[in-house]
């Protein structure tokens, strides 16, 4: 009599079996069925990425040089950003994302809490540059791999993109100082992108990359 050998494998032995170190969503379909076991479907994953995104603290950090032969520091305001680190602090908000699954090309608008950046020209005084009524956007560009079926599974995550779009400036410095404002203010934005782009990037890889998604015929 010819006998059949069935071999079971509980998700909890995957850590434990030698080869088999792709996710567990990834390894097992749940039957006859085009998805992946725990795939999230299409909506759920535009919902983590923008909570992965909203609320995020950034910061600005401390910057120097010389403008007109005007030597300064800006943003260089001690514990700005959390207790031992300088800068000035920024909270992040994000849209709805939308975006090709296929591709793993996200975007989603977004607004910036006001950063105050303070400026020491030394004994040309000190004064403050205001930027107010930001607005965002978030660009996120993942390594995607199809499953075949209905699906995709996100495998790596490119630096996120944070531009900013628009803002309103006003500053209080004096005349002297005030000469150079409109040369720095692009390093500014520049470093207000980059912190940005430095402070999602950690939620997003968290809790993002290695998700699965499906089905994608699916709204």
């Amino acid at each position: 009599m010819l006998r059949m050998k069935w071999i079971v494998v509980l998700p909890g032995l995957l850590a434990v079996l030698p080869g088999l170190t792709l996710a567990s969503g990834l390894l097992f379909h749940d039957g006859f069925e085009t998805c992946w076991h725990r795939a999230l479907t299409k909506p759920a994953f535009l919902t983590l990425l923008h909570d992965s995104v909203d609320g995020t603290n950034g910061c600005v950090p401390p910057q120097s040089g010389t403008e007109f032969g005007i030597t300064y520091t800006a943003c260089n305001t001690p514990n700005g950003c959390g207790t031992g680190v300088p800068g000035c602090a920024v909270a992040m908000q994000a849209g709805a994302f939308s975006g090709d699954f296929l591709a793993g090309s996200f975007t989603a608008p977004g607004t910036a809490s006001n950063v105050a950046i303070p400026i020491d020209a030394g004994f040309l005084g000190a004064c403050t540059l205001n930027l107010t009524a930001i607005t965002l956007r978030y660009d996120l560009d993942y390594l995607v791999r199809v499953d075949g079926v209905d699906g995709v599974h996100a495998e790596d995550l490119a630096t996120p993109v944070v531009e900013i779009l628009d803002y309103t400036r006003t500053h209080d410095c004096n005349i002297v100082i005030a000469g150079f404002i409109d040369s720095y203010t692009p390093q500014a934005i520049a470093s207000a992108e980059a912190g940005a782009s430095a402070a999602i990037e950690p939620p997003l890889r968290t809790n993002t990359v290695g998700q699965s998604v499906c089905p994608l015929s699916a709204p």
